[in-house]
């Protein structure tokens, strides 16, 4: 029994999940990314639609009626708008129909121009989803790790605390310090609990969000997060520089996906307003009808069989709409404001990009100068606390003063990895950024 709880104690410390890892899993089940696929298709689907609007269509009716004669016979046939009826009671007729536009201004080639400016944008709008996501996604493990690695660093500045209030309780009774001393020892254990409960809740909250975006369940009593890893490929430029470096990649949000996202919506609305344009002017339409037909006076089987009878017609037609109660007038000046809005729009994302990506820059700098000191003092405090574990005391007083300085490197260590953490988000989120713009070019 004690093997076998062994046995899952140690699968359970297994768990592992590194930033590589997370982020393939989250482009993979990803809401977002899945419509965004979708979209593409349906607007695909769409220029194909547009392109149907070249050709003919053709259709087939048919039609089984009786008549009655209100004019007890006078009349050999009757007119009711375009149709002719013979003065029979029943009438059968069959037809196929062949209809075609033949010139309507240039319409259907913009509305072409929409669909096909609408399909590049689904894919812009692809890539631009799956940067963001990454960037998401970065920032979530960062703050997940963070709080990892906060909560074992506070666990151990606790167990720090409770070894020095058992000293300090040895060093009151020989009358060494007051009892005043013991009791803010006890009151720093007991706000120490309280941190590292509120970190593990926030731990659990993360890692509720990790897994809406992976769709994979994490235990906060076994996960296992670990630290990014230049060796990801994740970290990898996709131009194939071992290292980035903000002082040599320039980030501009002219070569973004956004860039290139906004101004196809203006030439959509553009088109949009050329067509409204010419929305009433005249429509010349072609159209043919090859029909079948047979009438009979007194049954309906017997038209059925003089539906021998057959007509061919052609026909070319031009229609114009005169007067709409001004409504294509206010659809025209509707267009054109929307083109503006788009523009101001496109202007005001340019902006928020243009500071965005100077701040990423910016923190990408910072993080290559501090890169290589942070590493190299978050070494010095680690092996300094290992010495620490080797010393042997004189007594407790030395003890005592070795804890102090240990706490005081804990310290110092939490804040050396948060920064690490910062560093290594900022030169991820550079790398993204960096492909992102020399995918859109």
């Amino acid at each position: 029994m004690v093997l076998v709880l062994a046995l899952l104690c140690s699968q359970a410390v297994c768990e592992e999940l590194s930033f590589e890892e997370f982020l393939n899993s989250g482009l993979e089940h990803s809401y977002q990314l899945k419509k965004a696929v979708l979209d593409k298709s349906i607007s695909q689907k769409g220029i194909g639609e547009a392109r149907s609007e070249y050709l003919p269509t053709l259709s087939a009716y048919a039609v089984s009626e009786r008549y009655n004669d209100l004019t007890d016979g006078r009349a050999q046939i009757t007119a009711i708008g375009n149709e002719i009826f013979l003065n029979r009671n029943y009438y059968q007729e069959a037809a196929l129909m062949l209809a075609y536009n033949v010139f309507d201004f240039g319409i259907r080639r913009r509305q072409l121009d929409i669909a096909k400016a609408d399909f590049t944008q689904k894919e812009y709008m692809l890539k631009k989803d799956t940067y963001d996501l990454k960037l998401d996604l970065v920032d979530l493990y960062a703050q997940t790790l963070s709080l990892y690695k906060e909560i074992n660093i506070k666990k151990s500045v606790l167990g720090v605390h409770e070894e020095l209030n058992e000293i300090n309780k040895r060093l009151k009774e020989a009358g060494k310090i007051s009892e005043i001393d013991v009791i803010d020892g006890e009151i720093k254990i007991s706000e120490l609990r309280t941190q590292i409960e509120d970190l593990s809740n926030n731990f659990s909250k993360k890692l509720i969000d990790m897994t809406f975006y992976t769709n994979k369940e994490y235990s906060s009593d076994s996960i296992q997060i670990k630290d990014f890893s230049k060796d990801d490929s994740a970290f990898t430029p996709q131009n194939g520089v071992a290292k980035l470096s903000a002082e040599v990649i320039t980030l501009t949000p002219e070569n973004s996906p956004d860039n290139f996202i906004y101004d196809l919506e203006i030439l959509k609305k553009k088109k949009e307003y050329e067509i409204q344009k010419r929305y009433n002017y005249p429509k010349i339409k072609l159209d043919s009808r090859y029909s079948l037909y047979g009438s009979d006076t007194n049954n309906l089987f017997d038209a059925f069989s003089d539906i021998s009878q057959r007509s061919f017609s052609i026909r070319l037609t031009a229609s114009m709409t005169l007067f709409d109660g001004l409504k294509n007038r206010n659809k025209i000046a509707k267009a054109k404001y929307e083109i503006e809005k788009a523009k101001i729009e496109k202007e005001q994302k340019m902006a928020e990009l243009k500071a965005k990506y100077e701040q990423i820059q910016l923190d990408a700098k910072n993080a290559a100068i501090q890169e290589e000191n942070v590493i190299k003092t978050l070494a010095l405090v680690n092996k300094n606390l290992n010495l620490m574990e080797r010393l042997n005391f004189n007594g407790l007083s030395d003890k005592s003063e070795c804890l102090k300085r240990k706490l005081a490197l804990l310290d110092k260590k939490l804040d050396l990895e948060e920064n690490q953490i910062k560093l290594q988000t900022s030169q991820y989120k550079l790398k993204v950024l960096s492909d992102k713009n020399e995918e859109s070019l």
